[in-house]
């Protein structure tokens, strides 16, 4: 190679090398320009926020419960004797005053004449009395001796005549004739068992309570049953007790619900829903709620304009997407995007989001 080639070759590479650091200058003069706007202070985090208003939370509470009779009786006998008749049909309507077990009346009617010619004695004697004392012959002490032996044979008759009513068992109020417990020919004593009747209009649904939940349950709450035979009722919270169950620490609550056709049986299990007092909360996007340093659940607002504040807050109900949570300021600023990339007390640039909430 001659030494012309040699020099041309060796300002060919110069040349390279020239060119290589000329282009790195550039580039690396761009690269600091960038560095240099990403690090600058003035240049804020953007994040987009949305205004939650706090608004009336419908709130229910999920109980499981059964049906029972608004009144179940064991219609019983007043007075002994032998059973006649049993003239109301077991598993049917009754009416009030229906006979359930009619029973003999043995000796019962001479009874009652007896106490009827005795008062009328009686009375004969009180009148004769009286007409003696007028003219002077009947001390005022006799004559109230007299008084008193007619009224205690007029409380016999009455006796007598309400003996002779209580032959016929009567059924107390309207209602279904559930069971018989007493037979012709069976043998009845003041006491005994006639039958079971049921009122099942209205009809009751019934649960127990827990001490967390049982305040603000109050008479007139409005509540539906789903029971288990497929049928659906609505109903009127009737009462909640006032004294727990001392070995399970829950209040009795009633539901009066109506039942026209008695098809609603008692004694069916019931999932209840009673619709409690709505309470004020904030309903936000589930993707919104994160945990602090502390492990404590909040939700991440912007206040004063630009500063980021961690709140936290309690979760009231979860409906999937949305849930609603108490314990944020009325209104609130809520950071619904970019709240995962900002810090408690860090200055933010906020951008309103104006659409609405999933409803």
């Amino acid at each position: 190679m001659s030494s012309s080639q040699s020099i041309r070759t060796a300002l060919a590479i110069l040349g390279l090398f020239i060119a290589f650091f000329a282009v790195g200058t550039v580039f690396g003069s761009n690269r600091s320009e960038t560095d240099t706007a990403t690090q600058n202070p003035d240049s804020l985090f953007q994040v987009v926020t949305r205004r939650i208003d706090a608004q009336p939370m419908p709130a229910t509470l999920t109980l499981r419960g059964r049906t029972e009779a608004f009144r179940e009786v064991i219609v019983r006998a007043e007075t002994q004797g032998r059973v006649l008749e049993t003239p109301a049909i077991e598993g049917t309507d009754i009416s009030q005053g229906d006979i359930m077990c009619r029973i003999d009346l043995d000796a019962r009617g001479a009874a009652l004449a007896q106490a009827e010619a005795d008062l009328r004695a009686r009375q004969l004697d009180y009148d004769a009395a009286q007409e003696l004392q007028t003219r002077g012959h009947r001390s005022a002490t006799q004559v109230a001796s007299v008084e008193a032996a007619r009224d205690a044979a007029s409380a016999r008759l009455q006796a007598t005549r309400e003996d002779l009513a209580n032959t016929q068992v009567r059924a107390p109020f309207d209602g279904f004739f559930d069971r018989r417990l007493a037979e012709t020919g069976d043998y009845l004593r003041a006491g005994d068992a006639c039958g079971v009747l049921v009122q099942l209009d209205p009809i009751l649904l019934v649960a127990e309570v827990s001490e967390r939940d049982i305040s603000g349950l109050n008479p007139g709450l409005s509540g539906r049953a789903e029971l288990v035979t497929g049928e659906t009722v609505d109903g009127v919270l009737r009462r909640a007790e006032r004294r727990a169950d001392p070995a399970t620490r829950t209040f009795r609550i009633e539901i009066e619900a109506p039942n026209p056709d008695q098809t609603l049986r008692s004694g069916v299990t019931a999932n209840i829903e009673l619709n409690l007092e709505p309470v004020l909360a904030f309903r936000i996007p589930t993707s919104t709620m994160s945990l602090n340093s502390d492990g404590d659940l909040g939700v991440r607002i912007v206040v004063n304009g630009d500063t980021v504040r961690f709140v936290p807050v309690e979760l009231v109900r979860d409906d999937g997407e949305m849930v609603w949570v108490s314990g944020l300021p009325d209104p609130a600023s809520v950071i619904i995007r970019g709240q995962d990339f900002v810090a408690d007390g860090a200055r933010v640039d906020p951008v309103r989001d104006t659409s609405e909430l999933s409803r």
